[in-house]
C-alpha cells in the first residue's frame, strides 16, 4: 500500500492561483476507513467557496474535492463490504484533489467497472444531488412540469435526464450558446438573458411548474423560481452561485441572499407551496441510509448506460486552478473533472 500522496492544497484565502501542490505521507487507514487511490475528482462550486473562506463548517487551510472515484488500496479495522482492488465512489466534501487519501468507508459505494472515470465522477455529487432533489423532495408525477435553472450544467443536465426517465416534462433555462444541450435532453429551452423565465415557464406548463430547481439563490429564487410555481409546487434551493459569481465574493449578493431569505408562511400555506433548501452533506451525514441507497441507484443508472452525465472538460490534477477558473467563468457546459493520470 502506497503511503505517498500529492494534493492540490489551499493554504489561504484567495483566487484560484493559491492552489498549491503538497506532498505528504498518509497515515494507515484508521478504524472504519479505507485507503483510496483516486482516479478522478469533481470540481464543484463548493470547492470555490472553500477557497474563498465562505463555505459553512470548513476552515482554511484545506484541500478541496467534494467527490471521487478510485480504487481501494487498503482497509482499516472494522471495515466490511469493501476490499483492496475494488472500485468505489463517494461524496467526501473535501480532500479529494489528491492522488490518494483515507476515506470513511460509510461515504463510499461500489462503483461499476467499464465506465470512464470522468463520466462516473460527474454523476457522484451532481447525481446524488439531482436524484434526491427530484425523487425525495419534489417527486413530480409523469406528465407534470419542472423548471431547471442552469440546465446545461452538471446538476441541471442530470435533472433533465431524470425528468426524461420519469416521464416528466421540463423547462430548462441557460445561456443561448447552451441551447442545444438543453433541447437535446428533450426539454423546452428558455434564454434566461433574453426572456422572462417565470412567465415563459408558466406559459409552457399551462399554469406553472410543480418544482423549480434553483442554484442561484437570493431574489432569483424568490422572484423567478417561486413565481413560476403552480399551487402545490415546491421551490428547491441548492446553491448560492450569485454569491461567488466570477470568482469573487460579492457583499451585495450576500445581502441579497439575506434579504430574500424570508417567505410569508401564510402565503405559502394558502397556495400549498413549499420551500426546501438542499445540501448533499447533511443528507449524507444525517440520513446515511437514504444517501447510500441513492448513491447506489445513481451509480447503477450510469453503469447501465441509462444516465449519461455531461462532462464539459477534464484537467490533470496539477491544473486544478485552471479547472476552477473555468467553473467560475461558466465557460464550460457540464461537469469539470480532475484526473490523476
Amino acid at each position: 500500500m502506497n503511503d505517498d500522496a500529492v494534493e492540490m492544497h489551499v493554504p489561504c484565502k484567495g483566487s484560484a492561483s493559491v492552489l498549491t501542490p503538497l506532498e505528504r505521507r498518509l497515515p494507515p487507514p484508521g478504524p472504519g476507513e479505507v485507503r483510496v487511490a483516486i482516479e478522478a475528482a469533481g470540481v464543484a462550486y463548493a470547492d470555490i467557496m472553500m477557497r474563498q473562506g465562505v463555505y459553512s463548517g470548513q476552515s482554511l487551510p484545506v484541500t478541496p474535492g467534494y467527490d471521487l472515484v478510485g480504487r481501494v488500496e487498503g482497509v482499516g479495522p472494522g471495515v466490511t463490504g469493501l476490499a483492496a482492488g475494488q472500485r468505489v465512489a463517494g461524496v467526501t466534501v473535501s480532500g479529494s484533489y489528491a492522488t490518494r487519501r483515507n476515506v470513511k468507508a460509510e461515504w463510499l459505494a461500489p462503483a461499476p467497472e467499464g465506465v470512464d472515470a470522468a463520466n462516473l465522477v460527474a454523476a457522484i455529487l451532481n447525481g446524488v444531488t439531482a436524484w434526491q432533489m427530484f425523487h425525495r423532495i419534489a417527486v413530480p408525477a409523469p406528465g407534470e412540469w419542472v423548471l431547471v435553472h442552469g440546465a446545461a450544467g452538471g446538476v441541471g443536465s442530470l435533472l433533465l435526464e431524470l425528468a426524461g426517465l420519469a416521464g416528466v416534462r421540463a423547462v430548462g433555462s441557460a445561456s443561448a450558446n447552451k441551447a442545444d444541450v438543453v433541447r437535446s435532453a428533450g426539454a423546452e429551452y428558455v434564454d434566461y438573458r433574453g426572456e422572462d423565465v417565470a412567465t415563459r415557464g408558466r406559459a409552457l406548463s399551462d399554469g406553472g411548474v410543480v418544482a423549480a430547481f434553483d442554484h442561484l439563490g437570493g431574489k432569483h429564487f424568490k422572484k423567478v423560481s417561486m413565481a413560476a410555481l403552480r399551487p402545490g409546487g415546491v421551490g428547491v434551493l441548492y446553491g448560492a452561485y450569485d454569491m461567488t459569481r466570477d470568482g469573487k465574493v460579492s457583499p451585495l449578493a450576500i445581502a441579497d441572499l439575506v434579504l430574500n431569505a424570508s417567505f410569508s408562511s401564510l402565503g405559502l400555506f394558502g397556495r400549498g407551496q413549499g420551500v426546501v433548501a438542499y445540501s448533499c452533506q447533511p443528507w449524507r451525514d444525517a440520513r446515511p441510509l437514504a444517501y447510500q441507497q441513492d448513491l447506489a441507484a445513481v451509480l447503477k443508472l450510469v453503469g447501465d448506460g441509462a444516465l449519461s452525465p455531461l462532462v464539459g472538460a477534464t484537467y490533470p490534477l496539477r491544473d486544478a486552478a485552471k479547472a476552477q477558473r473555468a467553473l467560475e467563468t461558466r465557460s464550460v457546459a457540464g461537469k469539470i473533472v480532475l484526473l490523476t493520470a
